[in-house]
């Protein structure tokens, strides 16, 4: 155990100096924008509540406390109101904080469903965007790729959270949890995410999902996902990711990495404790996820209540886990989170330091202070630089916005394209009238926009004959960088125009189209009445022109068109002459329904054409020949460009004003963000004491040791170095502990049973009658049980 006294001479001098040369690396939010619900009434909920504090950094005041004794199952909606809404924008409003928190962290044995009538909600989606019944479902912030803060779901009332709830069948489990999350950051895993297609028809929906999800982590070339059609939950190991669709599972310990996201698309995941005839969410996250997701009721068979793959594609981006989930879940106001929320083992980390002055300072009048930060390559400037005082905000340093007059080009094939910024341009703008451009301009290229990334597609008739010029690129293996020999002129580029400073700036994933890695299928259905003797045929007609067929003919009086279309994709899949590579698959889908895929990726093998036929009682579809390009838009070559905004080298001098601060001691961070979406954040935190005036103030902690048992009580005593005080207030985790007024030396008892196991800090806030005011050294004591 580590005990700060800043007391403690030069031996924390330069322990906390190497902190300065160690920056601490957080994603898109951090522990500063995170606020930590604990449930006074359960010691578990504090001892994980605490533990995920010390483990991110949370500052004491971003904890609440409540007492709730009525069971960690489900509440009813005015509960919900009166226990934790009510008490929790309180507290943020009192605390300073409201503009300051983006996630909610629900610290176990806390209800998971919240009842709103007839309509169960998950607690952490009621935190997201209100309490919801069928006429209110969709969340607006799904599929943004767009800072939390900035598109907060419409509808929301009036507050609005990146909630999740850490918990598990244990303690030593939901502590697993936060160690799994906490390790994962800025990892750059190599294990792949596996993409599961069970042989559950109703929960397989998501199946059709899996391509889009694949190709666009393959063009960033540092992610593996790989599809299946399998059953086979146990038995893995080593993997980022999993995601399937079965009602009944086993997953063995030690299956995931750190950072790894998995579920399953079933009726009750998400009822994670009490009655559950199926398998809960905790089954991943006891074998090492680092997140889950579950519904807490009956959703029906609704993809839009699920994660799409595409969560798997924000997490390469560098997004935060909880992030993830919100941008990929359509409808969530039945599931559950459950997680850590702060992972994000994709995120681009900076580097920073404080230049021209040492730990533990002493700071008065307005000094000049100089914060410098690198960027960890040109793809991720940097663009904002904050700085909060004690773990609260104080002052925005810096912000490089989108300078009027940049310009940016897209180097496409027959129309070069050049964007001016306009001025109060966004992320978002930007890349939309980009998109907008290249729809106008560019001919056989189709755009779109999301948030900060626009995505491009080549809508050439096929591989081999593209559009003039356009450069293409074979599909890289699983999880490969991009070309380290890119072509000589660039896909994009970014220029200082008129602005005479360049801060916008514009990046592709890679200088090439990428041909897409994706398997084209048409999907086939057989329906009507079958007899026996009636017959079932597919004729395939490959690229060369050669066609070749099967048939089935029924044999039986009880087979019906669903049975033949069963037997038919069998025989295609047992046949030799539809094994090669210019060949096909078949995947038998639900009641008469198959896809018929080619055997090798991309547009070209796609262009195989198949078509059924059959006797007259039959309802068949396609009876006339057709490509395999149902997935059209998952078969075009694509690529992705990114607009970020801000500068790889930001150095903020800036004076700080200590007359506004509490004489004493204090914790200066700054903070810098990526100039994206993801906006990763970089924190260096500097001890420093201010000092303008003789007024002072020394906390004892007369009982108190470094590690105490938490079932103690507790003294405490501060004494101040004037008769002229107004009050004493004692703070620890969760905020103000007591205060006295009008003596110098005040006395406080401190139950640690109130405050749980975990580590604690504790200064005291002493203010005069004349108003000034001195905060004195934090003391960080551990309590165990």
């Amino acid at each position: 155990m580590l005990k700060f006294n800043f007391h403690s001479g030069p031996e924390m001098a330069l322990l906390l100096a190497g902190c300065l040369a160690a920056p601490k690396l957080l994603a898109g939010g951090s522990g500063l924008n995170t606020l930590v619900v604990i449930n006074r009434s359960s010691s578990n909920s504090c001892e994980l509540g605490n533990y995920f504090c010390e483990r991110r950094q949370v500052p004491p005041d971003n904890v609440l406390f409540l007492n709730w004794t009525g069971g960690n199952i489900s509440w009813s909606s005015g509960d919900f109101q009166t226990n934790l809404v009510t008490p929790l924008l309180a507290a943020l409003t009192a605390r300073q904080l409201s503009n300051q928190i983006d996630y909610l962290v629900l610290s176990m044995d806390i209800p998971f469903q919240t009842l709103n009538g007839t309509a169960v909600n998950s607690t952490t989606s009621a935190l997201f965007y209100g309490l919801k019944n069928w006429a209110e479902l969709l969340n607006s912030y799904c599929g943004s790729e767009t800072v939390f803060r900035q598109a907060p779901p419409v509808g929301a009332p009036g507050y609005s959270f990146l909630a999740c709830m850490i918990t598990s069948d244990s303690l030593a489990n939901a502590k697993n949890l936060v160690d799994q999350g906490v390790a994962s950051d800025a990892t750059f895993p190599s294990q792949p995410v596996v993409l599961a297609k069970s042989s559950d028809p109703m929960r397989s929906i998501r199946y059709y999902a899996f391509d889009d999800a694949l190709f666009n982590t393959r063009l960033r070339g540092n992610y593996l996902i790989v599809r299946t059609n399998s059953d086979a939950t146990s038995g893995q190991t080593s993997l980022l990711g999993y995601e399937t669709g079965l009602s009944n599972f086993g997953v063995s310990p030690g299956t995931f990495v750190p950072g790894a996201m998995a579920d399953s698309l079933t009726s009750y995941g998400g009822i994670i404790f009490g009655p559950n005839g199926q398998t809960s969410l905790l089954a991943f996250i006891n074998a090492g996820a680092s997140g889950s997701y579950g519904t807490v009721t009956e959703p029906t068979a609704d993809a839009r209540k699920f994660p799409d793959p595409q969560v798997y594609f924000y997490q390469a981006r560098g997004f935060s886990l909880v992030e993830c989930y919100y941008q990929s879940i359509c409808m969530p106001y039945q599931g559950l989170i459950v997680g850590e929320p702060l992972a994000a083992p994709f995120q681009q980390p900076a580097a920073g330091v404080w230049t021209g002055i040492s730990s533990n300072a002493v700071l008065s009048g307005t000094p000049q202070l100089a914060v410098q930060f690198t960027a960890s390559d040109s793809g991720h400037p940097l663009r904002q630089v904050d700085l909060f005082v004690d773990g609260k905000f104080f002052q925005t340093l810096t912000n490089l916005a989108p300078a009027a007059g940049n310009v940016l080009t897209l180097n496409l094939p027959g129309a070069p394209l050049a964007y001016v910024v306009p001025a109060n341009a966004t992320l978002n703008s930007i890349a939309t009238n980009l998109a907008a451009l290249v729809n106008a301009n560019a001919p056989a290229i189709t755009a779109s926009a999301h948030g900060d990334r626009v995505e491009l597609r080549s809508t050439a008739s096929s591989r081999l004959s593209p559009p003039t010029g356009l450069r293409l690129g074979p599909a890289p293996a699983p999880g490969s960088p991009p070309p380290t020999n890119p072509p000589a002129t660039s896909l994009t580029g970014s220029t200082a125009g008129t602005a005479g400073t360049l801060t916008t700036f514009l990046n592709a994933s890679r200088n090439v189209f990428m041909d897409s890695p994706v398997f084209g299928f048409k999907t086939c259905n057989v329906s009507g009445s079958a007899q026996t003797g009636d017959w079932l045929q597919i004729t395939a007609t490959k690229i060369n022109g050669s066609q070749i067929s099967l048939a089935v003919t029924n044999q039986s009086a009880t087979n019906t068109p669903w049975t033949m279309a069963a037997q038919l994709a069998a025989l295609i899949n047992s046949s030799p002459a539809w094994q090669g590579a210019d060949g096909v698959c078949a995947e038998p889908l639900v009641q008469g329904f198959f896809n018929v895929r080619a055997r090798r990726p991309g547009l070209t093998a796609a262009a195989l054409q198949v078509r059924l036929a059959g006797s007259s009682t039959l309802v068949l579809s396609p009876t006339t020949a057709t490509t395999l390009k149902d997935n059209l838009s998952d078969l075009l070559p694509r690529n992705h460009v990114y607009v970020t905004a801000g500068a790889t080298n930001l150095a903020v001098i800036f004076p700080l004003n200590t007359i506004s601060l509490a004489e004493g001691f204090h914790d200066l961070t700054a903070v810098a963000y990526e100039g994206s979406s993801v906006r990763t954040q970089t924190r260096l935190t500097l001890p420093v004491r201010v000092q303008n005036s003789s007024l002072s103030a020394t906390l004892y902690l007369l009982d108190l040791p470094a590690t105490a048992p938490v079932q103690g009580t507790y003294h405490l005593q501060v004494a101040a170095n004037t008769n002229l005080v107004s009050t004493i207030t004692l703070f620890s985790t969760g905020g103000a502990l007591g205060s006295v007024s009008n003596q110098p030396t005040a006395a406080f008892t401190v139950n640690g049973s109130n405050l749980g196991a975990g580590r604690h800090p504790f200064y005291a806030l002493v203010t005069t009658s004349s108003g000034r005011q001195y905060r004195t050294a934090t003391q960080w004591i551990r309590l165990t049980n």
